[in-house]
């Protein structure tokens, strides 16, 4: 390898590459010791805890059932619009229809915050630090973020 890098050199194909002349920068895993390949491997490979993975799923899911609860709750209000207007013999038939989907999306919802809950407990498992515990989700907090004027 070395003789080949000599024949570019001397060839001056190696001539005018960018940083010619300069150090080369220092090796952030130089400290390593003997765990030198392990650590450089590591930080090369982009891996990453398992916490921040789960924390990462936990955000996403999160945010998905506040947009689902702020559709929901837009939807109801149609509804309710909708209802104020129709004339009493549509009323009775309207309303089931609007409470049947209501149940519909509120068992929707309180299965994805069982299944984010889940995922809470499994992270603040992994984690050991208290303080980096999450706190599981309930449908009154959802809302409540779902209900506030966004930013």
């Amino acid at each position: 390898m070395e003789a080949r890098i000599r024949e570019l050199r001397d060839a001056g194909e190696l001539a005018g590459l960018s940083g010619e002349g300069q150090p080369l920068p220092a090796d952030p895993d130089n400290g390593a010791g003997d765990a030198w390949a392990a650590r450089h491997v590591v930080r090369t490979s982009g891996a990453r805890p398992l916490w921040t993975e789960l924390r990462r799923d936990i955000t996403e899911r999160r945010l998905r059932i506040v947009t689902r609860l702020r559709s929901h709750l837009a939807w109801v209000r149609r509804r309710e619009e909708l209802l104020e207007q129709l004339p009493s013999e549509r009323i009775v038939s309207e309303l089931a229809l609007t409470k049947q989907g209501d149940e519909r999306v509120r068992a929707e919802i309180a299965q994805a915050i069982a299944e984010l809950n889940t995922l809470v407990r499994d992270h603040n498992l992994v984690v050991t630090a208290t303080s980096l515990h999450i706190p599981t989700a309930t449908l009154e907090g959802l809302l409540e973020i779902a209900r506030a004027p966004r930013r």
